[in-house]
């Protein structure tokens, strides 16, 4: 790991902050996200700031000190981020683990509820079907003229050949109601490294500021990325109509910007859909919901990797990965976490539990050379590698809660 340089100048560690500010506040701007007043509202916030330049100092000291200790393999350096408490930039509230069995389990009994409908339906279908070609035989039979059978014979063949060509089409469109990714373009799980983060398969990082919406930006890139899989085409959706408008199923919001919880989110989009992020830029603190209509850009079905919302294997993430795209997921940011620059984040800090966790990613990929999940953050693009981190199989929580969703096909 490379030495860390720290100033001993109060008045050049004073600098190097407000220039980070700075170029923060730049890279909002530049995508169009935040009003001037949210601008006005960060500015207020610097001169607020929790920590002093000697506290700051300090704690980056102990951080290197420890990370020597451990001998990690990832670089931290001072950034816009360390200026805040990580209770302002993070944001998450998970359930209790009572409170996702009961929804999981209520999510199970309606999907075995539409599935023994749809094979009752299709039962009834074949039936049909097949009284209507005993009746067409018998009727063709009765016919003695042979020409005129001839001729019912190769209209009825051309008639299945159109029901199967149909029901093929039916079966296409009924496979991609339980997946983004088509066959032809699912990677395999046995790839040493796989990721939807591509200009053709992945939007923009965006920044959630002060805003505890982790949650909220952790679902519209999901739903970007998944939706540029499946149907091909850019969406940005908007972030601030998800902290204004989302609730979850029984009518309870899914958060704001003290905290919340993207499964909240998906029972939102799967009846209301999403807004695009032109309609409702996002203003970096939560408002009333101006517009709760129906859109097209749904969620069709969601659920966690793992029925009780734990962590899953490695080899569960790369299947739900191949399958629907991009992983809404979860893990701990601690210090070290909001200080990361570069390389592979393998704090692996204390945790009292699976669930110990406080902040909302996406996981977007996987390199098992680096042993370690690609993770797509809320911070910005000028935050780590371009927004990105590379987590350790393992470390700090990384996958508790981990959902897929399935996204509208146009």
């Amino acid at each position: 790991m490379k030495n860390i340089k720290i100033s001993k100048n109060k008045a050049f560690l004073s600098l190097m902050l407000i220039f980070v500010f700075a170029a923060a506040s730049s890279v909002i701007l530049a995508q169009g996200s935040v009003k001037d007043d949210i601008l006005k509202q960060f500015k207020e916030n610097k001169a607020q700031i929790d920590k002093t330049d000697e506290e700051l100092k300090a704690s980056m000291q102990d951080m290197v000190e420890d990370l020597k200790k451990k001998n990690a393999k990832f670089k931290v350096e001072l950034n816009e981020m360390m200026k805040y408490k990580i209770s302002e930039i993070t944001g998450l509230k998970p359930p209790s683990n009572k409170e996702l069995k009961r929804l999981e389990e209520e999510r199970r009994k309606k999907e075995e509820l539409e599935r023994k409908r749809a094979e009752n339906e299709r039962q009834k279908e074949l039936k049909r079907l097949e009284d209507e070609r005993k009746k067409r035989e018998e009727e063709i039979n009765r016919e003695n003229d042979r020409k005129k059978q001839e001729e019912m014979r190769k209209q009825e063949e051309e008639r299945r050949k159109q029901e199967d060509q149909k029901r093929n089409e039916q079966d296409k469109k009924e496979q991609m109601l339980d997946r983004n990714v088509p066959l032809n373009l699912a990677p395999s799980i046995t790839l040493a490294a796989f990721a939807w983060n591509g200009k053709n398969t992945s939007t923009v990082v965006q920044y959630q500021g002060t805003c505890g919406s982790c949650w909220a930006f952790t679902s519209a890139a999901a739903y970007e990325t998944n939706y540029i899989i499946k149907n091909g085409k850019t969406l940005h959706i908007s972030e601030q109509a998800i902290l204004n408008c989302s609730v979850d199923r029984t009518g309870k919001k899914a958060g704001s910007c003290d905290g919340g919880w993207y499964g909240g989110v998906f029972d939102y989009l799967m009846v209301n859909g999403a807004k695009t992020a032109d309609q409702f830029p996002y203003q970096g603190k939560a408002a009333s919901c101006a517009d709760n209509s129906k859109t097209k850009y749904m969620v069709l079905k969601w659920g966690y990797i793992r029925s009780d919302a734990g962590i899953p294997s490695v080899k569960e993430v790369k299947e739900a990965i191949a399958k629907y795209g991009a992983i809404a997921a979860t893990v701990k940011v601690t210090p070290a976490f909001q200080a990361y620059k570069s390389g592979i984040f393998d704090e692996h800090t204390k945790v009292s539990g699976p669930n110990d966790v406080n902040h909302a990613i996406t996981i977007v990929g996987w390199d098992d050379n680096k042993q370690a999940y690609l993770v797509k953050n809320s911070w910005g693009p000028q935050w780590g590698e371009n927004g990105y981190i590379w987590v350790e199989y393992g470390s700090n929580n990384i996958g508790y809660g981990a959902a897929w969703i399935v996204v509208a096909q146009e």
